[in-house]
């Protein structure tokens, strides 16, 4: 049984209805102002649904025209005539959608092809590109983008700026690299005549190694630089 309402209550304005009446006062009273305040709400939508719309399209595209670069690759055995031929692909993908995050893939890929082509600046420029464009790195890519750095750099008789960039590579993501990325420094550190750091990182690059003919060579090394 429904409880009864006192006089006061029942003289008392209901509070949701006292709302209404002072919007629809307010509405009343500001006709223009309330129009003007709607129409731009509802363009606000319009302009944000057709942003989604646009931008999914546009990475939707550029993800197509990745995955068509990415299964060239793997079914061509990589002439330098395929190279060729792929290297435009991807930049014809950079140039056609260039904020896309296939385009920022597609950097990473055209610095390889250039390594392999023996165009080393060419694959400094495009490395560098991915580097500066890259955020987060669940995957380790940016580890073997600097990583690749350094490898152009130690081609180009740079060892100071390659032993860089492996450092950086180093403190990077390197799940699963890290052995590598020891190695490299350990490696450069040889070539400049640090037999002390480069002995210091052999040793680091041996406790994270599980290969047994990479685990037989960095303890020839450790032996020789002991």
């Amino acid at each position: 049984m429904a409880a009864k309402l006192s006089k006061k209550e029942l003289k008392g304005p209901d509070a949701f209805q006292s709302s209404i009446e002072v919007i629809t006062d307010y509405i009343s009273e500001n006709k223009n102002r309330f129009y003007a305040i709607v129409t731009a709400v509802i363009l606000a939508s319009i302009i944000a649904f057709g942003i989604y719309m646009y931008w999914s399209y546009y990475q939707s595209s550029a993800r197509e025209m990745y995955a068509k670069a990415q299964n060239d690759m793997a079914k061509n055995v990589l002439t330098p005539d395929d190279a060729r031929a792929n290297v435009k692909v991807y930049q014809e993908l950079i140039n056609k959608y260039p904020h896309s995050l296939s385009a920022r893939m597609s950097h990473y890929h055209l610095g390889n092809l250039y390594y392999n082509l023996g165009e080393i600046d060419n694959a400094i420029t495009e490395y560098k590109k991915f580097v500066s464009s890259s955020r987060s790195d669940n995957a380790g890519i940016k580890f073997l983008a600097l990583t690749s750095l350094g490898y152009c750099y130690e081609a180009k008789k740079d060892l100071k700026v390659a032993l860089e960039y492996f450092e950086k590579a180093q403190k990077s993501d390197n799940v699963g690299f890290e052995s590598i990325g020891f190695r490299n420094i350990a490696r450069l550190y040889e070539q400049l005549n640090d037999k002390k750091n480069a002995l210091e990182n052999y040793k680091s690059a041996l406790q994270k190694t599980t290969d047994p003919s990479m685990t037989i060579f960095i303890k020839r090394k450790i032996s020789s630089l002991s």
